[in-house]
């Protein structure tokens, strides 16, 4: 999901990535209670049924799926911010193993785009005075190539 905040003018601009959380820790929390109910059912009637060694698989399942929702909790809160302001590119990663903040000359930053063969954006980075910072780990490839060709044109207008 993508947030474009600030004006048309080249004064300030900024743009907010964050990942698409469409179930709330509550509806995550109740999928997750209504999957273990029926897994644990079921495993129980085929443990009725003499086929006990199913018991332990499910108990696997339910704690890899406990893991994969932790992991989708733990990084609820991310995002990525790129604002441009005067001459400025600030860029601020906050995810829960690391906050960083970086600014970069707007007059030099360049905007760096890897391509796929199909064409798709791979990669969307901003290059200025021997640095690289990446931005659009959290968005698919059309956002990061429409994102790509908004910051050339605004990176152009500010080195003008």
């Amino acid at each position: 999901m993508v947030d474009v905040c600030g004006s048309t003018s080249s004064v300030h601009y900024s743009i907010t990535a964050r990942p698409n959380c469409s179930l709330s820790p509550a509806g995550t929390l109740c999928a997750f209670f209504i999957i273990t109910f029926v897994t644990l059912t079921i495993a129980s009637g085929f443990t009725l049924l003499g086929a006990w060694p199913v018991l332990p698989f499910a108990g696997i399942e339910l704690l890899i799926l406990w893991l994969c929702f932790r992991h989708i909790w733990r990084h609820v809160h991310d995002y990525e911010r790129l604002t441009i302001d005067d001459h400025k590119v600030i860029v601020e990663k906050h995810d829960p193993k690391c906050d960083s903040h970086i600014e970069l000359n707007g007059y030099w930053a360049q905007v760096v785009m890897e391509y796929m063969p199909d064409g798709e954006c791979r990669r969307l980075a901003l290059r200025s005075h021997g640095k690289e910072i990446e931005f659009g780990r959290l968005l698919n490839s059309e956002e990061r190539l429409n994102l790509g060709r908004q910051l050339q044109s605004r990176l152009g207008h500010s080195q003008t």
